[in-house]
């Protein structure tokens, strides 16, 4: 076997965190990269098999419901709606990008690190790039992957607009902390600080828009609970249900009008959620 160019102590790979374990130095370059290859692959079947144990909790975390029991007097058991205690968008930005992203910042803080906490050639590089893939290649191929004939619609703008603008500010906020004048090529304490501050507020944005606080819905999206007026039916029901349904006689509130509300609610729309349904009679 030929030996690798270098010396005894300082060849080529020799310098990374944990591998080489031994002097590398007169094994032959083939016989090394087969064997970090096939070391590679199996880092890679492990990381596999963590990944999906870690998100298959995550999923199991923000699927779990609360029960709102609805009783009635006709009834013998009262009717049960589950509602999901997790809001979809705190999950998605938190928990379930938590545990999409885990590898690479787990490399990323091994090797800043090892690195006596200078930035090394992977880590940084690695976690900019799975961003800028998931902004850009991620989107195009869930845009072609729709089926010809079929549409794909955002559920909550305001929330994808949110998002959005915060994806190219983590850019533009790289660039003025990496480049600009006050501390280039280092991030100090307070651009830490600050960087680490806008994942907090992009959350709280983002849920705030989810649930509508910016501004009120137009009023031909709106329910009106309790009694429906012609001509005010919600677009997004059948038109021959646009009539006069009273539910709530003189703002009482019946538990028996309620389990009725949410029924023809449901029955009038199939496409409307358990969740929306509930959340319209719990308003009431």
């Amino acid at each position: 076997m030929t030996a690798n160019n270098g010396t005894l102590y300082n060849y080529e790979c020799s310098d990374g965190l944990i591998l080489p374990i031994v002097n590398e130095f007169t094994w032959a370059k083939e016989v090394r990269a087969t064997l970090y290859f096939f070391g590679l692959l199996y880092c890679f079947l492990g990381i596999s098999i963590i990944a999906d144990i870690f998100m298959c909790s995550i999923e199991k975390i923000i699927s779990k419901t609360r029960k709102i029991y609805m009783a009635t007097a006709t009834e013998n058991e009262p009717e049960v709606i589950e509602v999901r205690i997790w809001s979809d968008t705190v999950a998605n930005l938190t928990l379930m990008a938590l545990g999409s992203s885990a590898p690479e910042i787990l490399l990323s803080c091994i090797e800043i690190v090892g690195n006596k906490f200078e930035a090394g050639e992977l880590g940084p590089g690695t976690i900019v790039g799975s961003a800028a893939f998931n902004l850009l290649c991620i989107v195009a191929i869930c845009i072609i992957s729709v089926p010809k004939g079929e549409v794909r619609t955002v559920k909550y703008m305001k929330v994808f607009a949110c998002t959005t603008f915060f994806s190219f500010l983590a850019y533009i906020w790289l660039l003025v902390i990496l480049v600009g004048s006050w501390s280039p090529d280092q991030v100090e304490i307070w651009e830490a600080a600050v960087t680490f501050a806008f994942f907090p507020l992009m959350v709280l944005l983002s849920w705030a828009a989810e649930r509508n606080f910016f501004r009120e819905a137009p009023a031909d999206k709106q329910i009106e609970l309790g009694r429906f007026k012609p001509g005010k039916w919600p677009t997004f029901f059948p038109d021959k249900f646009s009539r006069d349904i009273q539910y709530f006689k003189d703002g009482e509130l019946n538990k028996d009008a309620l389990v009725s509300f949410v029924r023809e609610v449901k029955k009038m729309n199939p496409k409307i959620s358990d969740e929306d349904a509930a959340v319209l009679a719990a308003q009431k």
